[in-house]
């Protein structure tokens, strides 16, 4: 293991046995409980990606996949957790917490200032990004959260509402970018080995910046996406210009597209340490046999001879694919599922975050500009044949780059093509939930008796017992005044899917 892969694996285990303490009060929120005081950028920005990780990769993304039926919890926690959508305010406290202590919000703005003082604009613009890609997806999970007041004396820190939330995400990533750009200008020699992201091979400091402001834009474009049921046709007009300055390097090979490992690609990094560095799904399953291929996604690939198949799950002893539908049974309901594949399970392998082609199909997605502000959904698109005929290059882009043969045209709803591309490139990302929610694609069908498939997060009840400003579960902020149960969806989700 090289350098930076022994100091990550130590910020691992520093923050795993931190991971209990509370992010809404007391000392630390404004010292680092897993560095001392003269702790580097380049030390800190190691924990915070590291922290990262098990955020990204752990049972927020386990909720992700298994609410859009890409996987089904077959047992113990992930069958309740997520298959059964039992989820409760005692589950999420290490989850929010991450966020927050340690290596979430107080790392990223010690890195910040740290790399501030030393007049090093690189750094003081990756936790800038760090901080914004963090806390868009936090939204996106939790509605209202802590934010403008969470780093501070404040002992009480108020939530903000997910709609300013959003704007101060896309505000600091703004300032990420223009900092990354004034170091793009002036940068030489090698990339900052700190940064694991994109100097986990050695690049030039110039490229290393390019690329963080690339991958920025990109996760702008997501964001303002997961707005437009509000916003509508605004939504789409700013996710596209984000998303014309986004991630735009095309994967080597086939098989790097399957892996989201294009050059510019957004990824974790791991080492092969297990529950220290590893890959955080593969130190999971090597311990849990809970997780299975959703029949959902199996179909979807079966249907399109997608060689994404071999590349996501194993075949069964029988040499099949084999999905659990919404229930946990299998499909047919006498044979043995498939696991999640021997590559995505690799403890050294590198879990796509942010890519290229994410942002392919957002462009696509914001060309279509589809009504999602309808109460029937899914939509259709209403962008005009020109913007139309260019998503379909988009759409392609990504499908000759998996080697799939090009589509001569969209389907019957070109919006659910579209979509549909996107809910497979977004294998085991915590955004393919947001997709869903905003998109009702693919079509699902829920757990039980359920009404909606869960369109947000509980919050933690140990942060509610020190912050009065955490609502009660009957009190959370509703996501529109028609929801019986405000708890189910955020502001920015106002409409359920059938």
């Amino acid at each position: 293991m090289n350098r930076s892969g022994k100091a990550l694996g130590l910020a691992v285990t520093l923050i795993a046995s931190a991971s209990c303490s509370d992010w809404l009060t007391g000392p630390g929120l404004t010292e680092n409980p897993n560095s001392p005081v003269s702790a580097t950028a380049q030390q800190q920005l190691v924990a915070v990606q590291a922290s990262a990780w098990t955020r990204f990769e752990g049972q927020l993304a386990r909720n992700a996949s298994i609410w859009t039926q890409q996987l089904i919890g077959t047992n113990n926690q992930q069958l309740t957790y997520a298959t059964q959508y039992g989820y409760s305010e005692s589950d999420v406290g290490g989850q929010m917490t991450g966020f927050y202590t340690g290596g979430g919000l107080v790392g990223m703005r010690n890195v910040q200032q740290l790399a501030r003082d030393a007049g090093d604009p690189l750094l003081e613009g990756i936790g800038k990004v760090w901080e914004g890609f963090s806390f868009g997806t936090a939204a996106s999970i939790w509605g209202d959260l802590p934010y403008s007041e969470s780093v501070s004396t404040v002992t009480t820190p108020r939530l903000d509402t997910q709609q300013a939330l959003y704007a101060s995400v896309q505000a600091v990533l703004d300032e990420g970018i223009a900092l990354l750009t004034t170091a793009a200008g002036s940068a030489s020699g090698s990339c900052e080995a700190a940064d694991v992201v994109y100097c986990a091979t050695t690049i030039t400091r110039q490229l290393q910046a390019q690329r963080w402001i690339r991958a920025a834009n990109t996760m702008k474009a997501r964001f303002h996406l997961h707005l437009a049921e509000r916003l509508g046709g605004n939504a789409y007009t700013a996710a596209l210009a984000a998303a014309q300055l986004g991630i735009n390097e095309v994967p080597t090979s086939a098989i790097n597209a399957m892996d989201g490992a294009g050059p510019g690609d957004f990824r974790s990094w791991h080492g092969n340490v297990l529950d220290q560095d590893g890959n955080i799904w593969g130190s999971f399953l090597t311990s849990r046999n809970d997780v299975a291929a959703g029949n959902v996604l199996v179909s979807l690939l079966q249907s399109r001879s997608d060689p994404r198949l071999a590349r996501y799950f194993d075949q069964n002893a029988g040499g099949q694919y084999i999905g659990r539908n919404h229930n946990n049974i299998s499909v047919p309901s006498t044979a043995t599922p498939s696991a999640i594949s021997s590559v995505r399970r690799a403890l050294t392998y590198r879990q796509p975050l942010v890519t290229w082609a994410e942002n392919q199909l957002i462009m696509a997605e914001a060309l279509c500009s589809p009504n999602v502000n309808a109460a029937a959904r899914p939509a259709t698109c209403t962008g005009s044949p020109t913007n139309l005929a260019t998503a379909l290059l988009h759409v392609n882009n990504v499908r000759t780059s998996v080697g799939l043969a090009p589509l001569a045209a969209f389907g019957a709803n070109a919006y659910v093509d579209i979509m549909e591309e996107k809910y497979i490139a977004q294998y085991q990302n915590i955004d393919v939930w947001n997709d869903y929610k905003r998109s009702c694609v693919p079509t699902l069908t829920r757990f039980g008796t359920a009404t909606e498939v869960p369109g947000r997060m509980p919050y933690a009840a140990g942060e509610r017992s020190t912050n009065p400003n955490i609502p009660l579960p009957n009190a959370y902020p509703a996501g529109t005044s028609a929801v019986g149960l405000s708890a189910l969806r955020n502001w920015n989700d106002p409409f359920a899917c059938p």
